[in-house]
Formats: C-alpha cells, sequence, structure tokens
C-alpha cells in the first residue's frame, strides 16, 4: 500500500491531500469479515502515516483521496494519539482555530470544493485500475453501471472519448455482498404503508449528512447510476430498485451512503457537472421516470428485496447462491440475450504470468496450467484450477481485477489473455439488459419481473 502526501489549490486555497493508494488484489467485497479486516488495515495504516509525519503538518486536516477518488476530510485532533497530544498547545489551538474558521468561510461552498478537488487531484491508478478496484472497495453488491459516451462532462477517470463503455466515477460498489442474501424474515423489512412525504438521511461523500425527500433522492440515485441517455422504461426499472434498495437499508431509521458504500446519489449541482449543457433535458426526463413510479417497490412474501444490479450480463444472469453463498428465490439466473450487442460486452485483459502468480500465491508458467473445471448455471467459471491451485471464478476475478467471472483464457508470449464477457456480478437485473428490453418494447415492470423471480410490485 502507498501513501503519499500533497499540497493542492482548490478553490485558490492550499490544502493537504493524503492519497492512500492500495493493491489491486485488495479483496473486499466477498464476505463482511473480509471486508471490515480490510478497512481497519487501511485505517491503521494511515493513522501510522499520519503519526509518522504530524509535525511536518501545519494544518489539523486532510482531504483523504482513495484511488484517486475522494472520501472525506480526517481531523487528526479526533485520533487521539499520543504525538498529537505532545504538540505545543498554544500552537495545536492555533491550528484547530485556523481549521474552524477556514470552515465557517467555506461551509457554503464546500460541495464545489469536494467536486473540484476531484478533478483537480491526480489519480494514483489508471482508469480501468480505478473502475476495477471501485466496483469491489465498499464490497458494494449494486455494481455501477458503465457511462456511455452521450454522457458529457464525465469524471476526469472516465475514457470518455471512446465508444466502447467506460466506467463512469461511480463505485462501483456498496453493502456487504452478503447482505443480498440476508434473511428477510426480520419484521423491520416489511413494507409499511406510508405517504410520499418520507425523508430519508443521506450521508454524501464529504460526510455531511443531509435529510431529503425519498423521490428527490431516486432521482439523484437513478441520474448517478444509469445513463439518462437510456430509454424511460429503463430509467424507470432503475428508480424502483434503487427505491427499495434505500427503503430495505433505512427501514430501521440508518443512514444511507451516497457513495458506492450503497447506490451513488448525485446533488443537482454533481448532475450538472455530470451532463454539462444536457442538464436540463437529461434532468427532466430522470425527474419524470421517477414521479411516473413514486413509492412503488419491490417485495417478495410482503417485505422488501434486496434490490442488486450490475451494468451488463454475459447473456444470463447469476445465481446469487454462486456470488455469495446463499440462495434467494428471487435472484435466479434468466436469460439477459438484450447485453450481448452492448459495445464492450467482450473484452481482453493481458497479466504477466508472473503478476498473475504473485496475486493468487502460485507458480504460474503456461496456460497449460490453467483448467476451467465447471460453469455456474449463469455460464460464468465456478471452479477453475490455476498450477495446481483450486478457485472459484468469483475469487479470480476480485484477485486479478477481471470484468466479469466469465472468461476464458490463452497465452501470449509470457502472459495470459483473459477474455471476459459482461462486467458486474451478474446478479439481479442487468442495466444494459434492461435498456435492452425497453428498446424492445418492454415496460418497466416486465423488465424488473422479469430480472426478479417471483417478486411483486407495490405502491409504499
Amino acid at each position: 500500500m502507498e501513501i503519499i502526501q500533497k499540497n493542492i489549490i482548490i478553490d485558490g486555497k492550499e490544502r493537504l491531500v493524503i492519497y492512500i493508494n492500495y493493491p489491486s488484489n485488495y479483496e473486499f467485497g466477498l464476505d463482511f469479515n473480509t471486508f471490515k479486516e480490510k478497512t481497519k488495515e487501511i485505517s491503521t495504516k494511515v493513522k501510522e502515516y499520519i503519526k509518522t509525519n504530524l509535525k511536518n503538518f501545519s494544518d489539523d486536516s486532510a482531504l483523504l483521496v482513495l484511488n484517486g477518488i475522494v472520501i472525506g476530510t480526517l481531523i487528526f485532533s479526533q485520533l487521539k494519539f499520543e504525538p498529537y497530544q505532545n504538540i505545543n498547545q498554544e500552537n495545536k489551538t492555533e491550528i484547530v482555530a485556523t481549521l474552524k474558521n477556514n470552515d465557517n468561510e467555506n461551509k457554503t461552498n464546500k460541495n464545489n470544493i469536494i467536486a473540484k478537488a476531484e478533478v483537480d487531484i491526480e489519480p494514483l491508478v489508471t482508469s480501468e485500475e480505478s473502475a476495477t478496484l471501485e466496483s469491489s472497495a465498499a464490497a458494494k453488491v449494486t455494481e455501477p453501471i458503465e457511462q456511455t459516451t452521450e454522457i458529457t462532462n464525465s469524471n476526469s477517470n472516465s475514457n470518455s472519448n471512446k465508444t466502447n463503455n467506460t466506467n463512469s466515477n461511480q463505485n462501483n460498489n456498496r453493502p456487504s455482498s452478503n447482505n443480498s442474501s440476508n434473511n428477510n424474515s426480520g419484521s423491520n423489512n416489511v413494507v409499511n404503508n406510508t405517504n410520499s412525504s418520507k425523508t430519508i438521511s443521506v450521508k454524501l461523500a464529504s460526510g455531511t449528512v443531509i435529510t431529503i425527500g425519498l423521490e428527490d433522492y431516486v432521482i439523484g440515485v437513478v441520474g448517478g447510476e444509469m445513463p439518462a441517455s437510456f430509454n424511460s422504461e429503463a430509467l424507470k426499472s432503475q428508480a424502483v430498485a434503487a427505491r427499495t434498495y434505500a427503503l430495505k437499508k433505512t427501514a430501521n431509521g440508518a443512514t444511507i451512503s451516497a457513495t458506492t458504500a450503497d447506490q451513488v446519489y448525485k446533488t443537482d449541482a454533481e448532475l450538472k457537472k455530470l451532463w454539462g449543457n444536457s442538464f436540463n433535458t437529461y434532468y427532466t426526463k430522470v425527474k419524470n421516470a421517477v414521479l411516473a413510479t413514486s413509492g412503488e417497490v419491490m417485495t417478495y412474501g410482503g417485505q422488501y428485496i434486496d434490490a442488486v444490479y450490475f451494468s451488463t450480463s454475459n447473456g444470463m444472469t447469476e445465481d446469487a447462491a454462486n456470488v455469495w453463498g446463499n440462495s434467494v428465490p428471487y435472484l435466479k439466473p434468466v436469460s439477459s440475450s438484450w447485453d450481448v450487442g452492448v459495445s464492450g460486452f467482450s473484452q481482453t485483459k493481458t497479466i504477466p504470468m508472473s503478476v498473475i502468480s504473485e496475486k493468487l500465491g502460485v507458480n504460474l508458467t503456461s496456460v497449460s496450467q490453467i483448467t476451467i473445471n465447471s460453469r455456474t448455471s449463469g455460464d460464468r467459471v465456478n471452479s477453475v484450477t490455476i498450477a495446481g491451485k483450486n478457485f472459484t471464478g468469483v475469487k479470480v476475478r476480485s484477485l486479478l481485477g477481471l470484468r466479469s467471472a466469465d472468461f476464458s483464457v490463452s497465452q501470449s508470449g509470457s502472459s495470459i489473455v483473459f477474455t471476459t464477457k459482461g462486467y458486474g456480478h451478474g446478479v439481479g437485473m442487468s442495466q444494459y439488459g434492461a435498456n435492452g428490453m425497453a428498446n424492445a418494447g418492454y415496460n418497466y415492470k416486465q423488465i424488473l419481473k422479469h430480472y426478479y423471480t417471483g417478486i411483486s410490485i407495490v405502491k409504499k
């Protein structure tokens, strides 16, 4: 793991920025315990770095950038470790006072500062690596869709000039993957009849918690998770999925994250940045799709479902049991042939065998040492033997940063070429598949009932 610091000019003021670059073999998303362990490891290393370098800092805070993504502000005085307590009290008071003054001055511009920082701060990884790492970083089960070039002014990590699919600034990913297979018998998941004025608490990337109307929140999620250029019926299906996810997550009054830890929610200012001159057109289109489904959610047995979704299938969706270990009756494999014609459906990634050996803990010298033993009901790799060691396809995808667990292999010199189909974990609704269905004449309810087996769509 690499940790470095830079002083960056943000809105005319110098700001300390600490970059944390974790390696691509960091595995967050397969189970909750791993997620906690990796998060704690990163937190510990950051604290150690600050502890060692605190005497060199002139501020009491730093902007944190995790693999090129701004995740918030860290205030050193809240860490409560010994070196901070030993700083001259007069100097420490002055530092804190200065920080508070700066915060007061910039309070109204805080979102603009963060948004500008996301563009101005140099990422630590390439866009391809960032997309891979983001999609596992917070163990999110609702993996982000890939924005197309029809979306303008995209994040600087996106290759927006390409005609094939390129990852947007979302990220990937969200609550721990095994949440998608939680027991749904808990009473707090039962759908209640509440009015349309319902509000939820949302924690922004800056750390600020806001209270927002549910439907306004869903507008920001649909805009953040799906290209507004998609068919309106696809946008409606995304709205119902996003609303269902949010209501289940907040059923006990919990705060939902606006980042890839849950679902990506974008403020109006962020949507303006994303859509540029198309803002008015796209915002109206998304808002109309959300309002057309106002209050509608998906249930199974009278309870909110885990409305997981992902970008692009390989032609089939996947059984949740093959990804997270637990069977869920409404998350079963179904055909999704609409994805096959999507640009970028099949892609290759070439990885040196030395890198594969390091990441998988094997001694790989030839493609002949790789044997795909079996595939899942969703036609993704179930079991594969690599240099005498057995792995699941999900594990290989995570460790090697592949777009999908549906892969085949070939050799090119001292490297292995992985050819993947689709993008994402494959469970639940395929977003590009939903758009394909909509273009073929299906409405949003037909789309949702296709991807989520046996569910009901009801008004909350």
